[in-house]
């Protein structure tokens, strides 16, 4: 079903295994914020650091993988996070104060930012380029739909249980990755020459990226703080990026993204990614606020575009080769933009679930079709010892995107709901009257779809990229691997 061999469907297992702990963490705590404000007696500002920090160490490691990979190996470095990560998550789970907390989420983030860059490089790496969309197919799919069930398992343990339940479930996980990796995961290729970890890019690039983080996606603290520091830290990646042009031996191959391919498959995730998962946000409150139903309608309402996403992600990665990454990329975004119109001309307060989950369905089917398929298609051309930096400078683009259409979307939504209900919020429609509810919740309804309409608009520029590629993916479709490359990984 997946067209890969034994040994390289092992290998995608153990790597989406670890995949999927390191996205799900990053969403699975967002239900249990107000349990965790109770448990600790603590503001919602201090809170958001549970998650916060996970995503700012998170993005902190991703650069640092394919440096680390190349002086001690990425299956090396990669069992190292899986230890690390279980070691965090047990300590998240015993917590005892809110610091302690934040301290383990943090730990957590920093195993996690490996793992996501180093699992591609492995999986691609472990196979020829013209199968790298399979492998993908099988080990990226966590990444797709991590973000949408997150939340609902964190919901369905919340219900079951502690909130100590959501870190305690990721330790037997990392255990049996750990497990896999001794066992299935490809040697690292021996070595000559130890090459030297580029400290000084590292000084220049890592608080550059978390600044620039925390600056787009922190919801606490004043304004002109999260600017100044999204600021500065641009200024420090732009010098280190100027600087890894001419580096012999960067932190991260920023000149990759001059290859034509590669940049813009970037360009494309990062086009797409930001309206999508800022979009996501605005469901739940619909359902949840706006509605007044429970969480598990909003969980429910999650399942038809996984569903669509895992559904489409094999069938793209058997066309891929056969009919190019523009076609099939390209109909992914049609697909995902059109369905996303048709939600923004429908949305009434009360359009059926139905519609809604069917219309979910199409745009996961869609976006199962451009993400992994776009950092399958980029990748294509690169050698062995490029692997790493090319897949740690997609998940730093995804990730800090993913963060970016957030605060966008979630911004513009507060502003347009704010205008068009005379300064009213969504948090104070429950409290409403049932005339005034009526009234407000047309409104808001109204302020969700100039929102999502907004970010269609974003997506339409990556359709655009998109249809400027070739045709076809390059020649290196027909080019095999070298014995010395075959099955290693860098």
């Amino acid at each position: 079903m997946t067209g890969l061999t034994g040994p390289e469907l092992r290998t995608a297992t153990v790597l989406a295994c670890g995949g999927l702990m390191a996205v799900l963490d990053a969403t699975i705590v967002v239900v249990a914020l107000p349990q965790l404000m109770a448990t600790f007696g603590t503001s919602l500002t201090a809170a958001q650091w549970i998650i916060t920090a996970y995503t700012l160490a998170m993005v902190a490691t991703m650069p640092l993988a394919a440096g680390l990979a190349a002086r001690w190996g990425a299956r090396r470095v990669y069992l190292g996070a899986l230890a690390g990560f279980a070691i965090a998550s047990a300590a998240a789970g015993a917590a005892d104060s809110l610091g302690w907390l934040i301290a383990a989420r943090a730990a957590q983030g920093l195993s996690g930012g490996l793992m996501t860059p180093l699992g591609m490089a492995i999986g691609f790496g472990a196979v020829a380029p013209e199968r790298r969309s399979r492998m993908l197919a099988v080990a990226g799919l966590p990444m797709l739909i991590g973000p949408i069930l997150g939340p609902v398992l964190g919901a369905l343990l919340l219900g079951t249980g502690s909130w100590r339940a959501l870190f305690f479930i990721t330790v037997p996980l990392a255990l049996v990755g750990i497990a896999g990796t001794l066992a299935w995961l490809p040697a690292d290729a021996a070595r000559g020459r130890r090459v030297r970890l580029d400290l000084a890019g590292a000084m220049l690039l890592v608080p550059g990226i978390v600044a620039v983080a925390y600056g787009v996606s922190a919801q606490d603290g004043p304004a002109w703080v999260r600017i100044a520091a999204a600021a500065i830290g641009a200024v420090s990646v732009a010098v280190f990026s100027a600087r890894a042009l001419t580096h012999p031996e960067p932190l991260l191959r920023i000149g990759l993204l001059r290859n034509p391919t590669f940049g813009r498959g970037a360009a494309i995730l990062a086009l797409y990614a930001a309206p999508y998962f800022g979009s996501a946000l605005l469901m739940p409150a619909y359902v949840q606020v706006l509605r007044s139903d429970s969480a598990s309608v909003t969980a429910a309402l999650t399942i038809p575009g996984a569903v669509g996403m895992g559904i489409s992600l094999q069938i793209a990665a058997r066309l891929l080769d056969r009919l190019g990454p523009r076609l099939v990329v390209g109909t992914g975004l049609g697909l995902a933009i059109g369905s996303g119109l048709v939600q923004v001309v429908i949305l009434r307060p009360d359009t059926p679930y139905l519609v809604l989950g069917l219309l979910g369905f199409l745009q996961g089917a869609g976006t199962g079709a451009i993400m992994m398929p776009t950092m399958s298609s980029s990748s294509r051309d690169l050698d062995v010892p490029d692997l790493a930096s090319g897949s740690a400078l997609l998940s730093l683009v995804t990730t800090i995107a993913n963060g970016m259409g957030t605060a966008a979307v979630s911004a513009l939504f507060t502003v347009l709901t704010a205008a068009m209900t005379g300064g009213g919020s969504l948090a104070a429609l429950p409290g409403l009257g049932a005339a005034a509810r009526a009234a407000d919740a047309a409104a808001i309804v109204g302020s969700q779809r100039l929102a999502q309409a907004t970010a269609l608009v974003v997506m339409s520029l990556a359709l655009v990229v998109c249809v400027r590629s070739p045709r076809r993916a390059p020649a290196i479709l027909d080019r095999q691997e070298s014995p010395a490359n075959a099955g290693r990984v860098p």
